[in-house]
């Protein structure tokens, strides 16, 4: 089959028989041609990175949920945790969330909440490819509730990576300044912000912010603690998760200085801040590739 330059119509090179593609084949083709000419595009060093990564998913774990009208969902996945609401499985291109109780109910509050999300109009950085895209939700026949969740095959959760280099820990401040700001533009605020929510892409230097989407409130409505939810606590997480993964004896004054420090007035007066603190600390901005693939990464 070739496709037309519109990739709307599909024609047979041996019989000449035309086919008006739907928006399901022309989405699948778009990002299969779209990974393709990634990995055509890439180096052998990262075409081979590739070829392990399908060579060891192959292997990976499988499990399979029945779903309540009798179907069966097979997921495959390297790594999985628990966390207070559902146990969490990471497979390659998908974050699948089963949750214990409540699991309709706390799916629909993370898909409202996501999917009013908006962004600046300038937004050169394409911010919303790092916030969640539902892609799936199912009631099970056990009446436990699963909720699928798109993430990219090269993003990994930022628990599994452990203490890293203070340059590494800098970029990913960097990109979590980014997602606090998106959240402050929403008047949103997410009191979860931590290695368990964050997934990284090591080799992009990208960060998501993918989890617990249920807890996110607006900004000055009550917890049920009491607590009045202010944009703040989303930089307090951004701190307390770079202290946490900061693995550097002695890492720069500057770095710590910040991560110490109380956030500022706002998520743009904090990103302005730490700009300042970054250049003090490291100097000029520099590039530094992250040495891993799925392999060491998920520990197989």
């Amino acid at each position: 089959m070739t496709l037309d330059a519109s990739a709307m119509t599909a024609v047979c090179r041996y019989c000449g028989t035309k086919y008006v593609l739907n928006r399901e084949d022309t989405d699948y083709y778009l990002d299969f041609y779209k990974q393709m000419s990634g990995f055509l595009a890439g180096s052998k060093d990262e075409q081979d990175r590739l070829t392990r990564a399908d060579a060891l998913w192959e292997k990976a774990d499988d499990k399979i949920f029945e779903t309540s009208d009798g179907r069966q969902i097979e997921i495959r996945f390297l790594y999985s945790y628990k966390i207070k609401e559902a146990e969490v499985y990471v497979a390659r291109r998908n974050i699948v969330y089963v949750f214990d109780s409540n699991g309709a109910e706390l799916s629909d509050k993370y898909r409202r909440v996501v999917s009013f999300i908006d962004y600046p109009s300038a937004d050169t950085k394409h911010l919303s490819d790092h916030f969640p895209k539902v892609t799936g939700g199912f009631e099970l026949a056990d009446g436990s509730f699963m909720l699928v969740v798109e993430k990219d095959a090269d993003e990994y959760p930022l628990r599994i990576f452990g203490k890293l280099m203070g340059r590494h820990v800098a970029w990913i401040i960097s990109r979590m300044e980014n997602l606090c700001c998106v959240l402050e533009y929403n008047s949103l605020v997410h009191p979860d912000i931590n290695p368990d929510t964050l997934y990284i892409n090591p080799y992009l230097h990208q960060v998501s912010l993918l989890g617990n989407w249920w807890n996110v409130t607006k900004k000055n409505a009550m917890s049920e603690d009491m607590t009045i939810m202010k944009t703040s606590i989303n930089l307090v997480g951004l701190r307390n998760t770079a202290r946490e993964i900061l693995g550097d004896e002695n890492p720069p004054e500057a770095l710590t200085a910040f991560i110490n420090s109380d956030p500022r007035i706002d998520a743009y007066e904090d990103f302005a801040y730490w700009d300042e603190m970054l250049i003090m600390a490291y100097g000029e901005r520099k590039f530094i590739n992250f040495d891993a693939d799925d392999e060491s990464i998920y520990g197989k």
